[in-house]
């Protein structure tokens, strides 16, 4: 930057209709370089372009030695504090990937989960089933053949008490029959 020496103080000789040298508008700029920290000038529109010139005048005083000795660690902070952002930054894009695997491996998991409620629902139903066929089963075990087996036993038993009964009542002495 070229410099000019000569400031304006006061911000309302700056009327906003000012022109640098090569005709073009003259805009207000903020200086962020640590020789000049946040002082306002006034520059070219195209300051820095190629069609642009290099005019600037200064709007505020210099700054003091004590205030350039605070602009350094102020720029020292900002840059421990950008430097700070961009670990933070990449912490945060490797937990974004973090998420999105997750999120990922959550719908996996949903798909295999609706997989095994409908294989959860087959089986309940071939299970109802064969419940179905033992219960038939048992229940012609227990139908009319069995129930016939039964009377048909119960008979045979009575038969064979109404005989033993007989045997001991012809014979007086023997009160108990003994089968081998």
């Amino acid at each position: 930057m070229s410099s000019s020496s000569s400031y304006t103080t006061n911000l309302s000789q700056y009327d906003g209709d000012e022109r640098c040298r090569c005709g073009r508008r003259v805009v207000m700029r903020t200086s962020l370089t640590v020789k000049n920290p946040r002082r306002r000038f006034l520059g070219c529109i195209n300051y820095k372009e190629k069609n642009g010139c290099n005019f600037f005048v200064w709007i505020d005083p210099e700054t003091c030695h004590r205030g350039l000795e605070y602009a350094k660690i102020m720029q020292a902070k900002k840059e421990e504090l950008d430097k700070q952002v961009e670990v933070l930054k990449m912490k945060n894009e490797r937990l974004e990937r973090g998420r999105q695997m997750v999120e990922e491996e959550n719908d996996a998991l949903v798909v295999k989960l609706a997989d095994l409620t409908e294989m959860n629902v087959n089986l309940t139903t071939t299970i109802e089933a064969l419940n179905a066929k033992i219960g038939a089963r048992k229940t012609r075990e227990i139908g009319p053949s069995y129930c016939r087996n039964i009377i048909v036993v119960v008979v045979i038993v009575f038969v064979i008490g109404v005989l033993m009964s007989s045997v001991n009542h012809n014979n007086p002495k023997k009160k108990y029959l003994y089968l081998p």
